[in-house]
């Protein structure tokens, strides 16, 4: 696998391992926050046209799937009652309820919602959190790879999952993070097939993340922000930053790119990456391709 950094500047005038009773969990273990997540990256959206990247309208590309609207769910109260092995292909979730996501489980009827400042919702000992009082909840549901997919890698992402979880397709485990408020994304590739696909997310409602969430907030929890697939090509733009200054005159704008590439194929082609300053005077954009 080649990777690489590409700069471009441009001037432009004006303008502890946590355990209890002996066991080990990732979300009572402050030295794990994810396992095989993707690193964290500049918020954008990886569109295949410069037309469709001015629109900026994710479902009009040919490589992006929401996952957003009904899953089936199962609320449990504690660990302990969760369903253990309801992340296999053939666990039957037919008696299960439905659950709008994205949304709070609080707010569709399961448990209530927490109102505190600085205080949290239940005896302070960190890292751990209470097994009795801390809320599971089980997600399922199916979708399927567009073919025209075919070829290239396919990311799954989570725009907010509060406050840790743990993520399976197709009964096998991929992985787990504790971001809560901010994105998260996995790399499905290895473990989608081209016909039906079944995801399981285990949400639990506080983990040792909980004690950085200790402000005037409301406790909810669960898949909370929008859910989607998207695919890109095996030589991609992985990761930007833009930055614009002034010089010391304070009249010349100084602009730069940094930007990661990486390139997973086997080819020996010199690579090309041109950016284009869009709307400059009304918004920063930078398109790329």
């Amino acid at each position: 696998m080649k990777k690489y950094s590409i700069q471009f500047i441009t001037v432009i005038t004006v303008f502890w391992f946590g355990c209890e009773n002996k066991q080990q969990f990732e979300w009572e273990d402050p030295t794990i926050t994810q396992i095989n997540q993707e690193p964290p990256r500049a918020h954008f959206f990886p569109y295949e046209s410069e037309a469709l990247a001015q629109l900026n309208d994710p479902d009009r590309s040919q490589y992006f799937q929401s996952l957003n609207g009904n899953w089936k769910f199962n609320f449990s109260p504690n660990p302990d009652d969760r369903p253990k092995n309801f992340y296999k292909s053939n666990y039957d979730d037919t008696n299960w309820s439905d659950i709008k996501v994205p949304g709070s489980w609080e707010m569709q009827g399961w448990s209530v919602p927490i109102y505190l400042d600085e205080e949290y919702p239940f005896t302070s000992n960190p890292p751990f959190v209470p097994h009795d009082f801390n809320a599971v909840g089980s997600y399922r549901k199916s979708f399927t790879i567009p073919n025209g997919w075919d070829g290239r890698h396919i990311f799954l992402r989570f725009g907010s999952v509060r406050s840790a979880f743990y993520l399976w397709i197709n009964g096998e485990k991929v992985g787990y993070a504790q971001g809560s408020k901010t994105p998260v994304e996995f790399d499905i590739t290895d473990f989608v097939k081209t016909d039906e696909n079944n995801i399981s997310v285990e949400v639990y409602r506080f983990s040792d993340g909980s004690y950085l969430e200790g402000q005037d907030t409301w406790r909810v929890s669960g898949l909370e922000r929008d859910v989607y697939l998207y695919a890109r090509s095996k030589t991609r733009i992985t990761d930007f930053l833009i930055n614009a200054d002034l010089d010391s005159t304070f009249k010349t704008g100084l602009f730069s790119v940094n930007i990661d590439v990486m390139d997973q194929t086997t080819s020996d082609e010199t690579l090309t990456v041109r950016a284009k300053l869009v709307e400059p005077l009304r918004r920063n954009r930078v398109v790329f391709d």
